[in-house]
């Protein structure tokens, strides 16, 4: 019978009958499958994983939350987030996040981020468990089976009538069945409960695919240290060996690999079993984990019935067993399923089950009975297909080159094929090289053009080199590549120490590209090293990877002994003053590099002072990008003086700082002296319409600038007239951006002035600067005597039909205008006719742009 609250009908008794479920479900966390009297309690050992938000299309990680509830918050792509879509590595925690959402709304908790919806009904659905419709699998999941069909109808017409009360989460989108995937579409788009509130969870390879359907994307990217040792204090702690926990944090905290492990919840987890059963003995890579898992359940399962096997070699023991149970394995992730039924394992019992890598579970339907099995995580399904996969080549009944070429291998079958080479590498050296050696030559054969394919295959290089620890020291990529670009692709700190010994055998590599991959300040100290001994790359771009001051110290080291390298991009990195220190003596005996980026890294005044000491010195840089660094007047008066004895400099960036009118002028009075720079980026800085006539007072005199940007800098009027005067004597200027600095109707007189008589100016931009019909007309006067403007960019302004006329009779006669942008101002029809009319007879205007 159902009972209803509220002033809209609302199945209490099924929606408590779902908490209560939740509430004896999902309460306990099970780090030990096979051993089933061994859990936590979800408030006792859950920490908070940390999410970071990440750009959609690129899937570049941007920021971080600590309330997981905030994952509905507003962003920049849409305000009120509807569908949000969590992507993990293996292991990460997605399912545990899932569980304890669930948990809570069944008990109730209460902290919530304000943006968390309001519901009433929470629906935790298994992916794996999703066939036919969603309706069934909330049948077949959630609804206890006792209810008659008219409740459950009820039910369901509650759901769909209150749609914004309801929230969806779909766990496991790697798990589906890939002919069911179509639903998820569909709930994604709107098509299907376009007013529920959903969120879902996938790794990487799945969650790419609708990523751009989805309003919001995060990721789960694993413990901090503080939270993996909440978690092993809470384990040791239920067990009462505190000997066994600083004995790990002691070898997490010291070991290079035991720390990158930890990063991983379910590594995490395993770690701890295994420190309790081998008394502290710990493996160095994900390959020897596993191994050691399953080694260490094969022992429990041998004292379990009293057996006592002579060798230490149990899994030579149980080979064929373990082999068997890696062809269902890798049968049923081919297929897309962590479960295979009882007819497919090829054994009418299935022995293999009495270990307890299997569990036995419920078909999903509850009227068609079913013996299935299932394995206890997707990571363990990948790691028996990888042993299947090994003692198959070792065999001889898979041939190496076909395993590699297998496209399957670089995107589902990608983890198993990470254990394979794993499991190759402990028991034949020559066979792990081998595929190392098939897979450097793949990535050779690669057309440059084809980035994202030797991406894929050079990242999947890497891991596998990582999982032969055994071997790392011998094993290498010998790559022929010149141009390898790895932006965002998440090689952490032990995949750039790899690829660092890569760079120190390799001679061709000229150009690296390693943006967003957040691999801190180890991974720039390893990329050092090999910047010692390489002499080929001339190109490294760093930007957004959290070096810090360690990883800015070790690459400074590596700048006075390099002297290949010409580029190189550190923006994004915020290291700070004492980065900006060690770089700056670097360039004191550096002679290679020409072009440096330090862009939105906080170095402030202090660091600029630093490098401004050494550009006095330096004699090779041409490029230097400071956007964005909180540098003032004082810091730009630093760069000043170096700016009027350095001669090498040719372009200079300091946009979006805040050097004002008086650090405008410190520039103006270097450029009076200076003769090298020809390129100055003063974008965003306030230097108002005085700031402006200091630099047309330089610019009067000064021979060598061609570019000058002072776009969003309020010069107004005033400002305007004192450029149009410098113009009229200056011969060098080929590029002038003015845009957003409400020069109005006015300014734009005085710079047509100096166009009539100015021959060096090629490219002017007077976007959104508030210019009517009277600006528009005296622009059109210089253009009907100027031979020299080719770009005019006019975007956002205030130009009617009159002013569109004028420039249909400027067009008329100017032969030399070959881009004209008119976008977004308020042409009508009468307007577009006459501009219609000039390009018809304007032999030289290319693009004009009206919409």
């Amino acid at each position: 019978m159902i009972s209803w609250t509220h002033d809209f009908l609302f199945p209490t008794e099924i929606v408590e009958k779902i908490r209560q479920l939740y509430g004896t479900r999902e309460q306990r966390l099970l780090p030990v499958p096979w051993c089933e009297d061994f859990s936590f309690h979800l408030n006792e050992i859950f920490t908070r994983l940390k999410i970071m938000s990440k750009e959609k299309i690129r899937g570049v990680l941007t920021d971080d939350i600590t309330n997981m509830t905030a994952i509905f918050k507003a962003h920049v792509e849409c305000q009120r987030p509807r569908t949000v879509l969590i992507e993990g590595d293996p292991g990460m925690g997605k399912s545990t996040y899932c569980q304890k959402l669930a948990y809570d709304w069944a008990t109730r908790q209460k902290e919530l981020d304000p943006s968390f919806p309001d519901i009433e009904l929470l629906l935790l659905l298994k992916c794996h468990e999703v066939k036919s419709s969603i309706w069934k699998a909330i049948d077949d999941q959630l609804l206890p089976a006792e209810i008659d069909d008219h409740a459950k109808e009820c039910f369901f017409k509650f759901v769909r009538e209150n749609q914004s009360k309801a929230l969806l989460v779909l766990d496991g989108l790697d798990e589906m069945d890939s002919t069911e995937m179509k639903r998820i579409y569909d709930l994604v788009e709107g098509k299907e409960l376009s007013g529920c509130h959903v969120i879902l969870t996938s790794r990487h390879e799945v969650g790419r695919k609708l990523r751009r359907y989805c309003d919001t994307l995060w990721e789960i990217v694993g413990f901090t240290e503080e939270d993996a040792n909440s978690f092993i204090r809470a384990y040791f702690k239920s067990i009462n060996r505190e000997d066994l926990l600083e004995k790990l944090l002691e070898k997490i905290r010291y070991s290079y690999e035991l720390s990158n492990l930890s990063k991983n919840p379910l590594n995490v987890t395993l770690l701890c079993v295994l420190c309790e059963d081998l008394e502290g003995i710990f493996p160095t890579s994900r390959t020897e984990l596993y191994t050691e898992i399953v080694l260490c359940v094969l022992r429990r399962y041998e004292k379990k019935q009293g057996l006592s096997s002579k060798s230490e070699d149990l899994m030579s023991i149980y080979r064929d067993n373990l082999v068997h149970l890696g062809r269902v394995a890798l049968h049923s992730l081919r297929k897309g399923v962590l479960y295979f039924e009882e007819h497919e394992s090829g054994s009418p019992s299935f022995a293999l089950s009495k270990f307890g890598f299997l569990s036995l579970q419920a078909s999903g339907c509850k009227r068609k009975a079913l013996v299935r099995y299932a394995f206890l995580h997707k990571s363990f399904q990948e790691f028996f297909s990888g042993f299947y996969l090994a003692c198959q080549i070792l065999d001889g009944s898979f041939d190496c080159v076909s395993v590699v070429k297998d496209e399957r291998m670089k995107n589902e079958l990608k983890e198993a094929f990470l254990f394979m080479i794993g499991i190759l590498a402990s028991t034949s050296k020559e066979t792990a090289e081998y595929v190392i050696k098939i897979m450097a030559e793949n990535i050779n054969l690669i057309d440059l053009d084809c980035k994202e394919d030797i991406c894929v295959l050079f990242q999947l290089a890497l891991g596998c080199i990582l999982e032969c620890t055994s071997l790392s020291r011998t094993l290498g990529l010998h790559l022929h590549i010149s141009n390898l670009d790895l932006t965002g692709v998440r090689i952490d700190a032990s995949g750039v120490a790899v690829l660092s010994k890569v760079l120190s055998a390799n001679s061709s590599l000229t150009s690296l590209n390693l943006g967003s991959n957040f691999f801190g300040g180890s991974g720039a100290t390893s990329l050092s090293k090999a910047l010692t001994t390489n002499s080929s790359l001339t190109s490294l771009d760093l930007r957004s990877n959290r070096i810090g001051d360690s990883g800015a110290a070790s690459l400074s080291q590596a700048l006075t002994t390099n002297s290949s390298l010409t580029s190189l991009n550190l923006s994004g990195n915020s290291f700070g003053v004492s980065g900006a220190a060690s770089l700056s003596q670097a360039l004191t005996t550096n002679s290679s590099l020409t072009s440096l980026d330090l862009g939105k890294i906080h170095i402030g005044n202090s660091g600029a002072t630093s490098l401004s000491q050494a550009l006095a010195t330096n004699s090779s840089l041409t490029s230097l990008i400071l956007c964005e660094n909180n540098i003032d007047a004082s810091g730009a008066t630093s760069l000043s003086q170096a700016l009027a004895t350095n001669s090498s400099l040719t372009s200079l960036d300091l946009s979006e700082n805040s050097i004002d009118a008086s650090g405008a002028t410190s520039l103006s009075q270097a450029l009076a002296t200076n003769s090298s720079l020809t390129s100055l980026n003063l974008r965003w800085n306030s230097i108002g319409a005085s700031g402006a006539t200091s630099l047309s007072q330089a610019l009067a005199t000064n021979s060598s600038l061609t570019s000058l940007n002072l776009s969003w800098n309020n010069i107004r009027a005033s400002g305007a007239t004192s450029l149009s005067q410098a113009l009229a004597t200056n011969s060098s200027l080929t590029s002038l951006n003015l845009r957003s600095n409400f020069i109005g109707d006015s300014g734009a007189t005085s710079l047509s002035q100096a166009l009539a008589t100015n021959s060096s100016l090629t490219s002017l931009n007077l976007r959104s600067n508030g210019i009517g019909d009277s600006g528009a007309a005296s622009l059109c006067q210089a253009l009907a005597t100027n031979s020299s403007l080719t770009s005019l960019n006019l975007r956002k302004n205030f130009i009617r039909d009159s002013g569109a006329a004028s420039f249909s009779q400027a067009l008329a006669t100017n032969s030399s205008l070959t881009s004209l942008d008119l976008r977004e101002n308020i042409i009508g029809d009468c307007g577009a006719a006459s501009l219609s009319q000039a390009l018809a007879v304007n032999p030289s205007l290319t693009r004009l742009d009206l919409s």
